[in-house]
């Protein structure tokens, strides 16, 4: 009678270890995102997925070792963008180091804003007309 209890607590005993190993592999809907402080991402916006958002403007400034850029929109404000290795880079040769050459060119920054600072998925570097 000693079998069915060994088999019952082996069973049991497989079970939890395959949910508790298995729980921190788990993610969210969408995969990793790169970004914020440490490596990690950043907070979701409340009540769910950050909504993408597009700006353009005139590259005012470039930050490599920091990862930003600041564009002068059309009302004359300043609007600061972080970007990652994820970032898609558009009409610029040498990836992100390629902008700093580019100061006054017109970008559309495509991005979604994400615990106070506004992430860039895609820089276009726009052709003057």
């Amino acid at each position: 009678m000693k079998t069915p209890k060994i088999v019952v607590a082996l069973a049991t005993a497989l079970l939890v270890t395959v949910c508790l190993t298995g729980a921190p592999l788990q993610q969210a809907p969408g995969g990793p995102e790169r970004g914020g402080p440490g490596g990690q991402a950043p907070p979701a916006a409340p009540g769910g997925a950050a909504q993408t958002k597009t700006a353009t403007g005139e590259l005012a400034k470039v930050d490599v070792a920091a990862k930003e850029i600041t564009i002068k929109g059309s009302d004359n404000k300043d609007m600061v963008f972080t970007w990652s290795d994820a970032t898609q880079l558009t009409g610029v040769e040498g990836g992100a180091q390629g902008l700093t050459g580019k100061t006054g060119a017109t970008l559309r920054v495509t991005y979604q804003e994400r615990g106070g600072a506004n992430l860039a998925s895609r820089i276009e570097v726009q052709e003057k007309k």
